[in-house]
């Protein structure tokens, strides 16, 4: 290459890396959007928690039922939702290498071949033609210089996305957990129940021969015989209800783990697992950095106004160079004797778009300010949910210590009955009334204790938490940390 045209080149090359290295951005991006309540963000939550346990992350392994932890940890590589979730970050991921291409040169490789072939009629002097060939070889290069930070904005935005569809996948695994633990448990009731009514049942028919007993010796009558057959044959059909309320809590575990229906056995466990200590729910702003859906709606709102830094930058004019080198002869067997370059830089400017470049402006800007009231949606509906568990979960607990005396009067009251009944002290109406309100307050009890459980679960699904490493094709994408939400202000969107 002559030295003229090295000298050229490299002041070409100097200036394009000093219009990157000076790129501005036209928009200043707010990473820590105001909550758009009418109230400030709480300090404390009404219910007291500061004296339970630890916070744990896998809090189902609590519950020390091992084959609940095998069931979820399956459903967190076999759920077909999880794996949809998986294929949506690596279409992120995607995205972000698109979009960091436009910081990179674009490199085009050129071959061709012409000929051509002219006539011309001069009349008496006769007819002349001329002929003509060309022959390229060469590369071309593309490269627009970031001037406006537009390409640094669309890199940010797309490495959010990704950071935001990552927390979808953590919120998604939390619902999950929580959806196993919960039906889960639901079996567990419903094998308790068949073994309560199978114990109701043994009461019932011990009660059927003593009426039966008294009826043969006259003192009893025969209504009272049927009044207790028939007691007996109400408990029994409520057991194929409870099978079958087990089978499809079966099928629905089997789904959850993305299997059929009928792929899935469960071991016979038939005792309800005891309520462990209750979570230190800690402050609600806590809350909000641990739950996965807030963080990933502060994300899109942060990500949305990046593009609205990218839709102002496409309003400015754009600096391209592009550069092109390599062989052209008109004979094939001189190409490389002929060595040809050439650089050159273009400076665009729209002058008019019938609005389109504004009006892409508003669009982004509104985008914007709709997330921002998602966000607040998000941060509202998530402390909603812990004082709505936290307030569950204390009130199902006081409802279970009154069950608890109920229960325990109603034995009485039955013992009381029969022993009334067998002296001739009293009907028979009164025993079997006393004997239908112990049934009733056992099922109750069993109903309730199962209850307890599942406010749990939703408490610790409420409480957030990040567990699951996402499966990625590509490592981990950094994006601008992302602050704590703040406490509510007067709405406003992000300029």
């Amino acid at each position: 290459m002559p030295l003229e045209s090295r000298k050229q080149a490299s002041r070409a090359v100097v200036l394009a890396a000093s219009l990157s290295l000076s790129a501005c951005s036209l928009h200043n991006v707010e990473r820590d959007p105001v909550v758009p309540l009418a109230a400030p963000v709480p300090e404390r939550f009404e219910e007291l928690t500061t004296d339970g346990d630890t916070f744990t992350e896998r809090w189902w392994t609590l519950f020390g039922a091992d084959e609940l932890t095998t069931l979820i940890d399956h459903a967190l590589t076999d759920n077909l939702d999880i794996r949809r979730a998986l294929a949506r970050i690596r279409q992120a991921e995607a995205f972000v290498r698109t979009a960091e291409s436009g910081r990179l040169p674009t490199l085009q490789a050129q071959a061709g071949a012409a000929g051509s072939r002219s006539v011309f009629d001069l009349g008496r002097l006769g007819v002349q033609s001329n002929e003509a060939a060309n022959f390229n070889l060469g590369l071309g290069a593309a490269y627009e210089v970031d001037i406006w930070n537009r390409i640094g904005h669309g890199i940010d935005a797309a490495t959010l996305d990704v950071q935001a569809t990552r927390e979808d996948l953590q919120a998604l695994s939390l619902t999950l957990a929580g959806l196993i633990s919960d039906t889960y448990l639901l079996a567990v009731g419903e094998r308790a129940l068949l073994d309560l009514l199978s114990a109701q049942e043994v009461s019932a028919a011990k009660v059927v021969e003593l009426v039966e007993l008294r009826f043969g010796q006259g003192l009893a009558a025969i209504v009272e015989v049927y009044q207790q057959r028939q007691q007996l044959a109400t408990l029994r059909a409520q057991r194929p209800l409870s099978e079958s309320r087990l089978a499809i809590f079966r099928h629905q575990l089997a789904t959850l783990l993305g299997r059929p229906p009928s792929a899935l056995s469960l071991a016979d466990v038939r005792q309800l697992p005891s309520v462990p200590a209750p979570p230190r729910a800690g402050l609600p702003a806590e809350v909000l950095l641990r739950r996965p859906d807030v963080r990933a709606s502060l994300l899109r709102v942060t990500a949305a106004d990046h593009r609205v830094g990218s839709a102002i930058a496409a309003q400015y004019p754009a600096l391209n160079l592009s550069a092109s080198t390599g062989f052209q002869s008109p004979d094939l067997a001189d190409l490389f004797e002929r060595w040809v370059w050439g650089l050159a830089a273009n400076l665009v400017a729209p002058l008019f778009d019938g609005g389109r470049r504004s009006a892409e402006v508003q669009r982004t800007e509104a985008v914007v300010n709709e997330l921002v009231m998602a966000y607040g949606q998000t941060t509202l509906t998530a402390l909603t949910e812990v004082e709505s568990a936290l307030a569950q979960e204390s009130r199902q607990r006081q409802h279970i210590e009154r069950l608890e005396d109920q229960l325990a009067l109603a034995n009485l009251g039955f013992a009381e009955a029969q022993s009334r009944y067998l002296n001739g002290l009293a009907n028979y109406l009164e025993v079997l009334t006393a004997q239908r309100t112990l049934q009733q307050s056992e099922q109750t009890m069993l109903q309730a204790r199962r209850q307890l459980l599942s406010f749990r679960v939703q408490l610790h699904r409420a409480l957030g938490g990040t567990w699951m490493a996402s499966a990625s094709s590509s490592p981990a994408t950094t994006a601008p940390s992302q602050s704590p939400p703040r406490g509510a202000e007067p709405a406003r969107g992000i300029p």
